[in-house]
């Protein structure tokens, strides 16, 4: 999943999670903007995976469908 933002980093220590595989922050070329957050994790629907990101501070968020070895 991406969650794409601007501004003040949000959500840059990860939640502690069983589900969850990998979790970083996005940065811009330079490292000094935040630019969103990505993250993969087990859930049962796109609504679930959502829900690790904090609500209204992202203008997006994308979900897609993955599993071990790549998009199924």
């Amino acid at each position: 999943m991406l969650g794409l933002g601007s501004g003040e980093a949000a959500d840059l220590v990860p939640p502690d999670r069983d589900e969850l595989i990998a979790y970083k922050p996005l940065l811009s070329d330079d490292g000094a903007a935040w630019l969103g957050t990505a993250v993969l994790l087990r859930a049962p629907d796109p609504e679930a995976a959502r829900d690790v990101l904090t609500a209204g501070r992202y203008t997006g968020t994308e979900v897609h469908d993955w599993a071990f070895g790549g998009r199924r």
